[in-house]
């Protein structure tokens, strides 16, 4: 199992960071690899790489696959020594290792294609071992590039790997770097960008929610861990994808179902640990609301504008500076250290035993009741107060996704099905505000927007009306989870 980080370097670092390396008698090695793959692909779409690389006068056949996180890889390396001549891949040189047989035989069957050469990589790796805390960490300058024969990219990173010894002193060590060379996270391998630029794409698809699957023997400490690494593991793929300016629509919009599921789990499970950093939540918040400010835009263009284009001509212009200054954000060295605390907090020793059971128990019924109360009079409601209470429909939806398989699938999926046409009344009738908000500031100077705010206003007690009568079927006998 190979452990590390890697980050982006700003091209204006990168000459201190070589000075810095070379006090320390730093190594130099010249890295040339070929990556294979199926004609289609199939290696790559599973996250597994498999390449040949020539270190310097020696060959090492490599094995790689994404393990639980993106701190952690799967990684088996073949040495070949010194070749006469330059090597064919052969992948019987892992028969040895079950693991990588099991991985492969389930992706390429028992008689698998031949693997073909998808591009290459030449990369003059600056490196030395330091020593942290009782651990050895590895840090790595790369400066090079990615070739296929059409098209190529450059490569400017560095990598920490650990060595020996524990996760949380790599990510502690890393983090006194971060704002020293305004270093970026950036999950995304070598592999997989080569294999973008080897399909003539910028940007891999957006990232959703995996499935989690707690324990009932877990203490509550332990889950709540579990549950910030699954966020992890979809907000960072999506927050390189924005950092590196290369983000479509739905990166932001699911680095922001990430980060909404995050702020979910701090708001009601946070009293599950005693070592929550309670800044946590205001830093995710901004970074959320800041996400926010180009999501908007993206939400009414899918929601609202073709309702409204069913009625008349209507034009709705673009706003790039948002995605401007998002990219900015995801590589600023805060959002950074951010991301590191959370990871550190995932590998730190488990110190409260409180069963896992009992504390979902109390969490869910105490939003839940405040959800009950607030359905009995949402129609009185303030719109502030209505707001809040998408918020919290929204949020108890994310929580029960969290425990769901403590409890039978059945009663789970009956109450989600109450749930979710709720979901979806709330959510439409807040596009219609934030369209209501957005078309206000234009129609000063463009008269088009006159129609269309007034037609989102009218729509509004209409859609209010729906939303309240479905919010009239929950009850206090929809309880799974006691």
């Amino acid at each position: 199992m190979e452990i590390e980080l890697k980050f982006q370097l700003p091209a204006s670092k990168k000459k201190s960071v070589l000075l810095a390396l070379n006090k320390q008698k730093a190594q130099k090695i010249r890295l040339q690899a070929k990556y294979y793959d199926t004609a289609d692909r199939l290696l790559a779409k599973n996250h597994v790489a498999i390449r040949l690389r020539q270190e310097g006068e020696h060959w090492v056949q490599t094995f790689k696959a994404a393990s639980k996180n993106h701190l952690q890889r799967i990684e088996e390396d073949i040495h070949l020594g010194q070749c006469e001549q330059e090597p064919e891949l052969d992948l019987s040189l892992y028969q040895h290792n079950q693991t990588v047989q099991d991985i492969l035989r389930e992706l390429l069957g028992d008689t698998p294609a031949d693997l073909l050469l998808q591009f290459q990589t030449d990369v003059e790796r600056t490196f030395h071992v330091f020593e942290f805390q009782g651990s050895q960490i590895e840090v790595c300058l790369d400066d090079g590039e990615i070739r296929t024969p059409t098209n190529q990219a450059k490569i400017c990173e560095i990598e920490f790997e650990l060595k020996q010894g524990s996760a949380r002193d790599l990510i502690i060590f890393s983090n006194h770097l971060v704002e020293k060379y305004q270093l970026w996270l950036d999950v995304r391998s070598k592999a997989e960008r080569g294999n973008l630029l080897a399909m003539g794409k910028k940007v891999s698809p957006a990232t959703k929610a995996k499935t989690l699957q707690l324990q009932p023997e877990f203490s509550a400490e332990q889950a709540l861990k579990l549950i910030i690494e699954n966020c992890l593991n979809q907000i960072l793929p999506n927050a390189a994808a924005i950092a590196d300016g290369v983000a479509e629509a739905e990166h932001i919009h699911q680095a922001r179902v990430g980060l909404r599921r995050l702020r979910s789990a701090f708001k009601h499970f946070s009293h599950w640990s005693t070592q929550i950093d309670p800044t946590w939540e205001s830093e995710l918040a901004d970074i959320f609301r800041a996400l926010g400010q180009s999501r908007d835009n993206d939400a009414i263009q899918d929601s609202v504008i073709p309702l409204i284009k069913e009625v008349c001509d209507f034009d709705f212009p673009f706003n790039a500076q948002a995605a401007t200054n998002v990219t900015k954000l995801l590589s600023n060295t805060k959002t950074t250290q951010l991301f590191l605390s959370l990871l550190s907090f995932s590998y730190s020793e488990n110190e409260s035993k409180t069963k896992l059971t009992k504390q979902v128990t109390k969490s869910l019924t105490k939003l839940y009741q405040k959800i009950l109360k607030d359905a009995s009079q949402f129609s009185d409601l303030p719109i502030e107060q209505q707001h809040r209470t998408r918020k919290r429909v929204k949020q108890l939806r994310y929580c029960i996704d969290f425990v769901s398989g403590l409890y039978p699938e059945k009663k789970v999926q009956q109450f989600l099905d109450k749930l979710q046409p709720i979901q979806e009344y709330l959510g439409f009738y807040n596009d219609l505000f934030v369209a209501e908000q957005i078309f206000q500031q234009h129609t000063a100077k463009q008269s088009q927007f006159l129609f269309a705010l007034g037609w989102v206003k009218a729509q509004q007690p209409h859609v209010m009306k729906k939303a309240d009568k479905k919010l009239q079927v929950l009850s206090h006998k929809d309880i799974f989870w006691e």
